[in-house]
């Protein structure tokens, strides 16, 4: 059976060429707003440290919220139509949101970590290891 063959009858067993691209669909949109959340989960780490070395207390909020988004993700398989869309924009619109947030209120105190962390760099010109270098 020819390569081709195969993927036609694969395509079919999701009820036609609609049914497999509203799947892959739903797959992607799992696929991006799982990304997104991790994106903002990592830059939330970075302005928790930033925080600390200021003195400031640790974000608390944020967290929850960015993981009852992550919890949501595959809710996306169950739906379609305009729930799955109304669903999608919901879930990776908050990251988006706590991201806009975060960066507004938290990035003087990031460019000052950075600028901390370059300074603190050897300047001997060779490169360090990651953790030398904090």
């Amino acid at each position: 059976m020819l390569v081709l063959d195969r993927f036609f009858l694969w395509v079919a067993q999701w009820e036609g060429i609609p049914g497999f691209l509203g799947s892959l669909e739903v797959w992607t949109n799992m696929l991006c707003s799982a990304t997104d959340i991790l994106f903002v989960f990592w830059f939330l780490r970075i302005a928790d440290i930033a925080r600390s070395e200021q003195g400031r207390g640790a974000i608390r909020l944020r967290y929850p919220v960015l993981a009852v988004c992550l919890l949501l993700t595959p809710a996306l398989l169950f739906l379609e139509g305009p729930a799955l869309m109304v669903w999608t924009s919901l879930i990776l619109g908050v990251p988006y949101l706590l991201l806009a947030g975060s960066v507004f209120f938290e990035i003087p105190g990031i460019v000052k970590l950075v600028r901390r962390r370059i300074q603190k760099a050897p300047s001997s010109g060779k490169i360090s290891a990651p953790d030398e270098a904090l």
